[in-house]
């Protein structure tokens, strides 16, 4: 007991520390909180012994392994221990960071390693041979291999380079293993090939290639190399299945290097292609596991554009692809379509050397560019923002620009249209073949070469077959579902999809080069039947309402479920537009055949002017207005793309985007609530307080006096004008403005202003305007009169005033923001027309010893443009001859009217927003100009006519039967005479403006008719017979006599 006593209290151990006292000077809270401090700072102090007897652990173990190696490496140095029999020598090049260390340490480590490598070498299989029979020494060779290489990494260029090459060529030589045949050592060479394989062997190599080319600029010459191109592929012929690692390596890797045919001498070129396993393994690999095309140096866009041209130059060039047939084509559209799809937009435009952005080439009213009038969609709309974001791309190297653009060529897309699209291939071809030619487009669009790609898949009858195919395999019957909208909601999952979009790109292209003539009449031209055309742009009117009604993708996904993105409803979208363009010109579809909002169409009206009303209050007025320019709010609307509009109002952007799905009628009434929206809007702002504008105007100069008196006001000018005209004398003429006035003055004022005879406009064969083109027209002064006449053409449709005046098309194209053709040149130039046709269907366009240049003559003098820099070197050729035809178009068109319509159409949306404009093809806004061109509907007239002063009914009853039994350009000449304009109002006589009116003008028959034109009012005597008023009003209308304001 003693002893258990003495252990316990024999005062050698620590007491716990016990306070007795009672003081209750510490709480309770402070004693538990200095307990559990005590603890942890015991708890810290355990952690810190633990982690520093680990620390000092490790420092001896790493400081005995150094002293070892030192040991090791004198040993080797002083030649005391023979590698082939002590295998301990090997530990000084197995472990890790031989290469590392002190300058000193690393050079008397390599020179070891090279020693090691010069007594391997002295015996064919000398690398073998030692470790016959070792197990592991697969293993230790291919560490060693990897050392080898490591120190190449290093120093490339030092003089023992050589050898430590030829070392690695014997370790991964098929002759150094040839005597391996047993199940285990084939086992243990795959071991070798595996530890290459997981210990980058190709990046590695990679490497040393870099520094060996930078070295050797630009001769290439250097002689290792020819070695250093062996050992990429020599893993490969020591076995059987090459490990998944090392193929991936070679495929995002050594294929991304930069120009890497370019980089090597022609030995080591041939070398590659004959091992490389592009079409056998490689392609295949990346076809079935797609993510390897993102991944190591393919995750960015220039590691993707330098495997591209890598590719062509093994493929294409070095001619594999057309050895290998038909399997090999497929493979090779899989990878090339999948690599394109992750390049960005304007990629087109930086390969071709071209510069990233692109010029407007034409005057557009609504100064956007989403507009869907051209073939080629443009780069910037739906991702400029991300455009401006993204940093500027590199130079590329004149080598990698020469082979990527072959993609493009006539000769690739040639050879594998010969190979996969032939009739015996399957359709399932087409379907690879459209999933490879859609982020082709997609990649080049904006290039020249963009077309071109569509030229070369369209080329003569191979092209035709393309199309009949594609519609009749691929497409017909696989969108029964498109009228509803679950066709475009499951869109991106529609196998039948990349189809349909490769179709209306084709048949969109047609469209676009293909004069009426042709389309109608000529059976091979068209690929298709009328018939067909209304199938396929029956899917198209579908899938894009639906795409504006339910909205799209997000902006820069390619979702694979779901609806389908901004591009495709685009494209869609142009399809339909060509349709019904052609169709406007030449019926052939039912005239409700393009519409698709049938019922309930108040709401859609009344929703519509409420959704244009809240895209204006989206904007706050913010800063106080001139009444000489438009409000902020009215500013900001106009500068809402067709694309935005669809984003924030579907209706807006079905308007804007799709208009003939909207009854005619219906988008007129729209048209007129938007103006009576905007005045009323326009009235409620500050400064638009209906502000009262005064103009004398003299009879005998009116144009000149209107555009002094109005031309400053601009946007003002939707507000109430009053005139005063003044003859020649100086006197004020009787009568006050309650607008007849103001629509006189501004009926005489059009057929002054549009008069050919002042210089500003021309007309076409078939008495259409469009403007002046001479440089005349182009001067200042001039282009204030356009802009001038824009706005009163504005005032006469905000007011609902008709004017008599025809635009050629390809003008009014312009207010639609779209692109004028081949057949609006037509009806400028009847020649230049002819001489087209013959070169487009020329067989040898050479023989014409054309060039991309016009001549234009003026003041006798004749000068000759360039259509594109240095056109006059540029010959036209079959492969550019329809480039050439659309620049020849787009010059005598648009360019020599582009500032005359800009003036205009600046003038004109001073009065009238565009996207209003935008709502009608070109027949309607025609319609909307000057009326109807229709038979005169005389029981309308008859309703909506105010009769005043008769003493009765007998002359009223005798002048409705005279009027019905006039024919129609009888008729179109009374309307004239009372209206001064020949067509009636689209939405019928209750809408013009003023009321059309009959006065009684006293009994003095011997009188003829006359007529107030600005108040619409014919006055008629009181006549006696039917006879007697026939003869007397046709000798009035025809002769325009008996004028008055009385």
């Amino acid at each position: 007991m003693s002893g258990f006593f003495d252990h316990q209290f024999d005062g050698n151990e620590r007491r716990a520390n016990v306070n007795l006292s009672t003081s209750a000077s510490t709480s309770s809270t402070a004693l538990l909180s200095s307990v559990r401090a005590e603890r942890k700072a015991r708890e810290d102090r355990r952690r810190h012994e633990v982690a520093a007897m680990t620390i000092q652990r490790v420092w001896r173990g790493r400081r005995e392994a150094q002293e070892v190696r030192e040991q090791l490496l004198k040993r080797l140095e002083e030649g005391l221990m023979d590698w082939q029999k002590d295998a301990a020598g090997l530990v000084v090049v197995v472990p890790r960071g031989w290469v590392d260390g002190p300058i000193e340490d690393v050079k008397r480590k390599r020179q070891v390693l090279v020693r090691w490598c010069e007594r391997g070498l002295q015996r064919p299989d000398g690398f073998v041979e030692a470790g016959r029979g070792r197990e592991g020494w697969s293993l230790v060779l291919g560490i060693l291999s990897i050392r080898i290489l490591s120190a190449l990494v290093q120093d490339p260029l030092s003089s023992d380079a050589s050898t430590l090459f030829t070392s690695l060529e014997a370790l991964t030589s098929s002759q150094t293993w040839s005597h391996q045949v047993s199940a285990e050592e084939e086992t243990q060479r795959a071991d070798f090939v595996e530890c290459l394989a997981e210990n980058r062997w190709v990046e590695r190599l990679v490497l040393v290639l870099e520094k060996l080319v930078a070295a050797s600029a630009p001769k290439k010459k250097h002689p290792l190399l020819q070695p250093l191109a062996r050992l990429f592929t020599a893993p490969l012929g020591l076995v059987s299945t090459p490990p998944e690692a090392l193929l991936e390596q070679l495929l995002h890797t050594l294929l991304a290097v930069p120009a890497l045919p370019s980089s090597l001498p022609i030995p080591s070129l041939t070398h590659l292609s004959s091992q490389l396993p592009l079409f056998n393994i490689l392609l295949p690999l990346a076809a079935q596991r797609p993510g390897l095309l993102n991944s190591g140096r393919l995750s960015s866009e220039l590691g993707k554009t330098y495997f591209l041209a890598n590719l062509v130059t093994f493929g294409l060039t070095g001619g594999m692809l057309a050895r290998y047939g038909f399997q090999g084509a497929q493979t090779w559209i899989k990878v090339i379509g999948m690599v394109l799809q992750g390049v960005q937009e304007g990629w087109g435009r930086w390969v071709d050397g071209q510069p990233e952005e692109v010029e407007e080439a034409m005057p557009l009213a609504t100064e956007e560019s989403d507009d869907e009038g051209e073939d080629e969609p443009k780069s910037g709309p739906s991702t400029s923002s991300a455009s401006r974001s993204r940093p500027a791309r590199p130079l590329l190297q004149p080598a990698v620009q020469k082979k990527v653009v072959l993609l493009a060529s006539a000769a690739h897309l040639g050879l594998l249209a010969d190979t996969l699209l032939s009739p015996s291939t399957p359709s399932s071809a087409l379907v690879d073949f459209a999933g490879f030619a859609l982020p082709l487009l997609s990649a080049f669009r904006g290039s020249p070469r963009w077309e071109g790609i569509l030229e070369s898949l369209m080329t003569g009858a191979k092209g035709k077959a393309l199309e009949k195919r594609l519609w009749r395999e691929c497409v017909r019957g696989k969108w029964s579902n498109s009228g509803d909208r679950s066709g475009w909601d499951h869109f991106a999952e529609n196998p039948s999809t990349p189809c349909l979009l490769f179709l209306t790109h084709l048949y969109n292209h047609y469209l676009l080069i293909t004069p009426d003539d042709e389309f109608f009449d000529s059976a091979e031209s068209n690929p298709f039947s009328l018939d067909e055309v209304l199938e396929i742009a029956g899917i198209w009117r579908d899938l894009s309402y639906w795409a504006y009604t339910n909205g799209v993708a997000p902006a820069g996904t390619r979702p694979s479920k779901g609806v389908g993105t901004e591009e495709d409803r685009a494209l869609l979208t142009r399809g339909v537009t060509r349709v019904s363009e052609r169709n406007a010109r030449r019926k052939f579809a039912d005239e409700d055949f393009w519409v698709m909002v049938h019922s309930d169409l108040r709401s859609f009206i009344d929703v519509a002017v409420v959704e244009d009303a809240e895209l204006t209050g989206m904007m706050g007025e913010e800063e106080e207005s001139s009444m000489y320019e438009l409000p902020r709010w009215a500013r900001a609307r106009q500068k809402f793309s067709k694309r935005q509009m669809a984003y924030i109002s579907p209706r807006l952007g079905l308007l804007n985007n799709l208009p003939m799905t909207v009854p005619f009628m219906t988008r007129l009434e729209i048209f007129r609530n938007f103006i009576r929206k905007d005045r009323n809007l326009l009235f409620e702002s500050r400064n638009y307080d209906q502000r009262r504008i005064k103009a004398k105007i003299r009879r005998s100069n009116l144009a000149q006096d209107g555009f002094d008196a109005l031309n400053d006001y601009g946007p003002a000018l939707k507000g109430d004008i009053y005139i005063k005209f003044y003859d020649q004398f100086g006197d004020r003429e009787a009568g006050i403005d309650g607008g007849g006035l103001f629509k006189e003055f501004l009926t005489s004022l059009s057929k002054e202003v549009f008069d050919t005879n002042r210089g500003l406009w021309l007309f076409t064969e078939e008495r259409q305007l469009y403007p002046n083109p001479h440089s005349y027209a182009t001067e200042p002064h001039q282009l204030q009169w356009y802009g001038f006449i824009g706005r009163v053409l504005g005032k006469a449709l905000y007011e609902g005033i008709l004017v008599d005046v025809s635009f050629a098309d390809f003008f009014l194209a312009k207010w639609l923001g779209r692109q004028s053709y081949l057949d609006d040149l037509n009806s400028l130039d009847k020649e230049l027309y002819k001489g087209l046709i013959i070169l487009k269907n020329y067989p040898k366009p050479e023989e014409l010893a054309l060039n991309f240049t016009i001549t234009e003559e003026e003041f006798g003098t004749t000068n000759t443009i360039d259509l594109i820099p240095g056109g006059a070197e540029v010959p036209v050729t079959a492969e550019n001859r329809h480039e050439y035809i659309q620049l020849v178009c787009r010059h005598k068109l648009d360019r020599q009217i582009a500032a005359q319509s800009r003036a205009f159409f600046s003038g004109l949306s001073d009065i009238i927003d565009p996207k209003w404009l935008r709502m009608f093809d070109q027949r309607e806004l025609r319609q909307l100009i000057g009326g109807e061109e229709t038979m005169i509907d005389i029981d309308d007239l008859k309703a909506n006519c105010e009769v005043s002063g008769f003493p009765d009914d007998n002359t009223m009853r005798m002048f409705w039967r005279v009027v019905k039994g006039f024919n129609q350009e009888e008729r179109k000449a009374l309307l004239r005479f009372v209206t001064s304009c020949s067509r009636p109002p689209l939405l019928g006589f209750a809408y013009l403006n003023p009321k059309f009116g009959v006065r009684w003008s006293g009994s003095d028959t011997s009188r003829l008719p006359s007529a107030s034109a600005c108040f619409n009012l014919l006055k008629l005597p009181g006549y006696a017979d039917e006879a007697s008023l026939r003869s007397k009003l046709l000798q009035a209308i025809n002769s325009g006599a008996g004028f008055d304001l009385s």
